[in-house]
């Protein structure tokens, strides 16, 4: 049986799992842990080498999911950990350690160019990597779901619709068209301003909303789509650590 690695991504309502073969990196399973699920059945069968993990909600809690993977080596991802690139936000210890992984996940898949790193969830991120491997910084924003229920909520008329459409017009001619598309493109223009329409700046896009983003940018725009960058990011730093 071969080594693998674990990774975790901690959220505030789940986790993402993601193990990977430990010679080849390749990603051989993942999975969804909510806050009752048996991370011992989610690594059933496997020969756990080493585990790293990363949180934004309660380090203990990811402390105790790490513990019971039970792995000879594990560690978690903290302001002090090497990660790679040279980190110039003025105050690491409040940066999100996911938006971190997430810029070395992408600096290492393609080194040596300038990034845009873009994570369309719940919020949006956009994390800037030099080609010189500087974690530069970065904006947050809301992602398009929560502009709809934003904009539902503060107001008196506008309705709650939903973003998942498979048409998303350039212009609305009814009001839920024009929220839809309002949403959408606003983070479509984001992306676009950050990385210069693609010219300055290589576009690394992952998250929820990042197909049906990706769908929505010029054809001449061709964002790079990587499912789990937080988890790569979180493999390639303990590689680079032991």
């Amino acid at each position: 049986m071969n080594d693998v690695s674990v990774t975790l991504d901690q959220g505030n309502s789940s986790t993402k799992l993601v193990v990977y073969d430990w010679d080849s990196r390749r990603e051989l399973h993942s999975a969804v842990l909510m806050p009752k699920s048996n991370i011992r059945e989610a690594i059933e069968g496997f020969n756990v080498r080493a585990a790293i993990g990363c949180s934004v909600a309660h380090n203990r809690t990811l402390s105790t999911l790490l513990s019971a993977i039970n792995a000879p080596v594990s560690m978690q991802l903290t302001p002090e950990t090497n990660v790679g690139l040279v980190n110039l936000y003025d105050s690491p210890e409040t940066l999100g350690a996911d938006r971190l992984a997430a810029a070395v996940g992408a600096a290492s898949l393609i080194p040596g160019r300038d990034l845009l790193v873009a994570d369309i969830g719940t919020a949006s991120t956009f994390d800037l990597v030099s080609a010189a491997g500087e974690y530069l910084g970065g904006n947050i924003s809301p992602g398009p779901g929560m502009r709809l229920r934003a904009l539902n909520h503060f107001t008196a008329r506008l309705p709650l619709v939903s973003g998942h459409s498979g048409q998303i017009p350039p212009v609305g001619r009814n009001t839920v068209d024009a929220l839809r598309s309002g949403a959408m493109r606003g983070v479509v223009a984001e992306l676009l301003y950050y990385s210069d329409h693609g010219r300055s700046r290589e576009i690394v896009l992952s998250g929820g909303w990042a197909p049906e983003i990706a769908a929505l940018l010029p054809s001449d725009v061709k964002p790079t789509l990587v499912s789990h960058l937080v988890n790569i990011g979180l493999n390639h730093i303990l590689h680079s650590n032991l």
